[in-house]
């Protein structure tokens, strides 16, 4: 990664200018996207979950109702996550204006990913206060900030790279999914896919959580100091300071969780 390339210098030569009202707002394309991944998701949880997962996991026909809906959530929440990080890793890559000094870019990749981010929190959400075994408190205040930031970055076309690594960190989530899924179906702890699942978890997670801290934090830093920071959105800048740091917070008290699994999985 060309992080810290002398090449993202501040230069105004590089600094778009601010887009037009017609790419400043949510527009058609954005909503459907949102209540697609909305109401599509919603269809897995109920209709392709229960056909695809016992063809894997025939265990799941004898589970009890309550593991039943469980496990279609995680296979939900699975599914999303998969669209999701290879729509982020794959903008990261290849848009070559997804850089940090990039004020505004209306980047479709962005936008569209993030509605759809939108659409499968506010469906998440809603199972979670139907079904509050799925969540605790801490589950419901991730997905009530995580619906902010997708709704900022489908409507806003600020700073498309944080938003991408926002979205980037969605890396992670099949394997925690997964995890989550051979747990409820009753697989042993130690069995071989369950430590190889925890071995991906803890490689995916300093991939996409830990490693890229100091990179957002320099390269933020660096916005933020040449003023430039200061000229997007009021509602950006507060959710790319202080939603970046309650994910933070989240991303390193659950990584010390995971690192324990690890240890445990490497001692057998």
């Amino acid at each position: 990664w060309d992080i810290f390339s002398t090449s993202h210098i501040f230069d105004p030569t590089i600094l778009c200018e601010h887009p037009s009202g017609a790419n400043m707002t949510t527009e058609a394309a954005h909503l459907l996207t949102a209540g697609g991944g909305f109401l599509g998701l919603l269809l897995v949880y109920r209709f392709v979950s229960p056909r695809v997962v016992p063809l894997c996991f025939p265990g799941y026909h004898t589970l009890p109702w309550e593991k039943k809906i469980q496990v279609n959530e995680i296979f939900m929440a699975g599914s999303h996550s998969i669209v999701v990080c290879i729509a982020s890793w794959v903008a990261y890559f290849t848009v070559e204006e997804i850089k940090p000094t990039i004020l505004w870019y209306n980047c479709a990749v962005v936008r569209h990913t993030s509605a759809f981010f939108l659409g499968y929190s506010i469906a998440d959400l809603g199972l979670i206060l139907c079904y509050p075994h799925f969540g605790d408190m801490w589950f419901i205040m991730h997905h009530m900030v995580s619906i902010i930031s997708g709704f900022l970055g489908m409507h806003y076309t600020s700073i498309p790279y944080y938003v991408n690594m926002f979205l980037m960190m969605e890396l992670t989530n099949p394997f925690v999914n997964f995890r989550f899924m051979l747990k409820a179906l009753g697989y042993p702890e130690k069995s071989r896919l369950f430590a190889t699942t925890g071995v991906l978890l803890f490689i995916s997670w300093l991939i996409a959580r830990i490693i890229p801290l100091p990179i957002y934090v320099y390269h933020m830093g660096r916005l933020m100091a040449s003023g430039e920071f200061f000229k997007i959105e009021v509602p950006m800048q507060l959710c790319s300071t202080f939603g970046y740091l309650f994910f933070t917070v989240l991303n390193m008290s659950w990584f010390r969780i995971i690192l324990k699994l690890f240890k445990r999985e490497l001692r057998g």
